[in-house]
């Protein structure tokens, strides 16, 4: 998913930043494709495929990049404007000149921005040996495979982990054969724009959730009753007082009073402490949600009123009458940075058995954010961890790995046919 930043005037180097910061991290060995919608050249979605396989052979190239492309036509399809079923030949390579590089949203596109110009989709190949002469095998193939596909490729942009340049750009003095040096990247002015904000690069992928931690092998390390805390009287055994009573069986009260304590949480409150949230009264599917549109849903009386069905123990109603109005607006970046960190406080001191409902949850806020690959990374550790998911959470994780693995966007995202001209 492509940031909410706006950056005018924008060239290749900000493009691979806007990458970084996108998937979180630094690929290496990897293929991203970026689509480019509009006249002024839009960044939108960006699907990356690890390219490891590649180097089994040419056959093994082809099936890495054909599999790209069926993501593209396919489950990927709306959310970068290709047509499942393309139509027509795309526009040859020229037909609205070369890139232009240092600053793509000029040069010889029309520039009327309501003009109907095909989606465009640049290629970024990270690789050690993507600057080299010959070219590797895998930038050798892409160009054939796209045109076969009926997709537009409009540039190829080569990434080692020292340097980067466009390899369809003949210019020396734009694009030296030896590359730009990725310092020009880390100043970019996408760049700046993250580091401003707050954004953060992990050092890999792996690291993309080194806030969650591994599963602790102690068993007390989150105890069923926390002395001392505001609900020392409650834990996972609810209102019933059975020492093994289900969690989904908390009761009202019992989620009220977490709920009190989560608030808290939330605002930065002195005196509160993440120790006093029992971790097990995430099985109950009611907080579970409560937590989600809390954080995901735009602020007003309907997300009060449905908080309070919702800590009731009450089903919620059919929100598709209601989803524009709950979840259109863009996250708010602060309140969902600091639900975050609650939830992987409580992670860290989980044992495996009780960390499934708080992973799931937190895989359900990152594809809000439109961060796939966290989602992906969180999703993998929770089959890791806990093979027999308790309760009704297999519905809610298989609901989070088909958005995942169909590059379903999230409701605030304006897709393209959503939107007029670039």
């Amino acid at each position: 998913m492509s940031s909410d930043l706006t950056v005018n005037e924008a060239g290749p180097a900000d493009l691979i930043a806007a990458v970084w910061y996108t998937l979180g991290f630094r690929p290496l060995n990897s293929l991203v494709l970026v689509s480019l919608h509009g006249s002024r050249g839009r960044v939108g979605s960006m699907l990356r495929v690890d390219l490891t396989p590649a180097w089994l052979g040419p056959a093994g190239v082809v099936q890495v990049l054909d599999s790209a492309i069926d993501a593209l036509k396919g489950p990927a399809a709306a959310m970068f404007g290709v047509p499942p079923e393309p139509e027509g030949e795309p526009p040859p390579p020229g037909h609205f000149g070369r890139p232009v590089h240092d600053n793509w949203v000029s040069g010889d596109l029309p520039p009327d921005p309501d003009e109907d110009l095909p989606p465009r989709v640049v290629a970024l190949v990270a690789t050690h040996d993507a600057l080299s002469v010959p070219p590797p095998a895998v930038i050798r193939a892409l160009p054939h495979r796209m045109l076969k596909a009926g997709l537009w490729l409009y540039d190829v942009i080569g990434i080692t982990p020292t340097g980067f340049r466009s390899l369809r750009c003949p210019d020396e003095s734009c694009c030296p054969s030896s590359g730009r040096p990725l310092s020009q990247v880390e100043t970019s002015r996408v760049a700046v724009a993250h580091v401003l904000r707050g954004d953060q690069l992990a050092a890999s992928e792996e690291d993309m959730i080194a806030d969650i931690g591994r599963a602790t092998d102690d068993p007390g390390a989150s105890p069923t009753r926390a002395g001392g805390s505001r609900e020392h009287d409650l834990g996972v055994e609810g209102e019933s007082g059975g020492a093994q009573a289900g969690p989904a069986d908390i009761g009202e009260r019992a989620r009220r009073l977490w709920w009190r304590t989560w608030s808290a949480l939330l605002g930065h409150a002195e005196g509160w402490s993440s120790d006093e949230l029992q971790v097990r009264s995430l099985n109950d599917p009611f907080l579970r949600d409560a937590i989600f549109v809390r954080l995901a849903a735009a602020p007003g009386e309907l997300r009060q009123r449905l908080l309070g069905q919702l800590l009731a123990g009450r089903a919620a109603p059919n929100l598709s009458d209601h989803w524009e109005e709950l979840f259109s607006e863009k996250p708010d970046r602060v309140l969902l940075n600091r639900g975050e960190e609650v939830l992987a406080a409580l992670a860290r001191r989980s044992t495996a058995a009780e960390r499934g409902p708080v992973l799931t949850v937190l895989a359900l806020l990152a594809w809000y954010r439109g961060n796939g690959v966290r989602t992906r990374l969180l999703m993998e550790r929770v089959r890791e961890e806990s093979p027999d998911l308790p309760g009704a959470l297999p519905r809610l994780a298989e609901l989070v790995e088909m958005l995942c693995i169909t590059g379903t966007a999230p409701p605030w995202v304006e897709l393209p046919g959503d939107r007029q001209g670039g």
